[in-house]
């Protein structure tokens, strides 16, 4: 009678036991699904660039000076106004009248009717805005990059519209300021009417491209200690383990996977670095 209600409670623990590692699973298996995200693998072409960034600026700009001493009886034109090389600009009490030196619009007017000046003083500045050049700053490493008479994409941030601009000009010396040296380089740009000086534009050159490529995002890719990178996918028994991958140009959002995976593959995004741990803990 003893042996019977021994084997009775045994077997009963047993089960009791089994039920609580059949729970213990399910939560661990629940736990890594929601650990990860999923993706698949794909096939697509990448493309990089090389972007650099600068100001609009008028293609030139005069400031005209005196010439001799003299009391501004007239401003023939005001601010914002478009002059033509020659036109009478400043009508003087006497002496002779001053002219502008360059076709262009008048951006600043220094002196007013009845203004005394001398010898030096600034007058007025006429300023290109028909034609706006893009000036950027080129490192030395990505120089290379652009060549004089090639056409670039320019992005306007203000307005997000793009243009298509021509490079005119490349230093042929470069500006070292502390351990960075950069080449100055110019960016003719079409006028359109809306092209206002001084706005931020952003020029964007093909670097390296990739055609059928296997991707993934950046953020599929780990990193060991040793630095050597590796993604999440499961394994032959649906296991949750890791694959070294190679890796080649990336976008910012994809990279290029030259060995390791196939396009296709279900590939696991950890949502934290934390919970990736404590799942693989758990799956071992």
């Amino acid at each position: 009678m003893k042996k019977g209600k021994k084997l009775r409670k045994a077997v009963i623990w047993v089960l009791v036991l089994a039920v609580i590692a059949a729970v213990v699973v399910f939560q661990v298996k629940k736990g890594a699904d929601n650990a990860y995200t999923t993706e698949t693998a794909r096939t697509q072409d990448i493309t990089t660039y090389y972007t650099f960034s600068g100001n609009i600026e008028p293609e030139s700009s005069k400031i005209v000076t005196a010439t001799q001493r003299g009391t501004v009886k007239e401003l023939k034109f005001s601010e914002g106004d478009t002059v033509a090389e020659d036109d009478e600009v400043i009508i003087p009490k006497s002496g002779t009248k001053v002219k502008s030196v360059m076709d262009g619009t008048i951006s600043d007017i220094y002196v007013k009717e009845d203004d005394d000046y001398v010898p030096g003083d600034q007058l007025f500045r006429v300023a290109d805005y028909a034609h706006p050049v893009l000036k950027i700053k080129v490192d030395e490493y990505d120089v290379s990059a652009i060549t004089k008479g090639m056409t670039v994409d320019v992005k306007v941030h203000a307005t997000g519209e793009t243009l298509t601009g021509t490079v005119t000009r490349i230093a042929q010396e470069a500006t070292v300021s502390g351990d960075i040296a950069y080449y100055e380089a110019k960016i003719a740009l079409p006028q359109d009417g809306k092209l206002a000086m001084g706005l931020t534009c952003e020029v964007v050159v093909p670097r390296e491209s990739v055609t059928n490529a296997t991707t993934v995002s950046m953020d599929a890719i780990q990193y060991d200690d040793n630095g050597k990178p590796y993604v999440y996918c499961y394994g032959r028994s649906n296991e949750i383990v890791t694959q070294t991958v190679i890796l080649g140009i990336n976008n910012g959002t994809i990279v290029e996977v030259k060995d390791g995976i196939k396009s296709g593959e279900t590939i696991l995004v950890p949502q934290s670095s934390a919970m990736a741990m404590m799942t693989m803990m758990r799956s071992k």
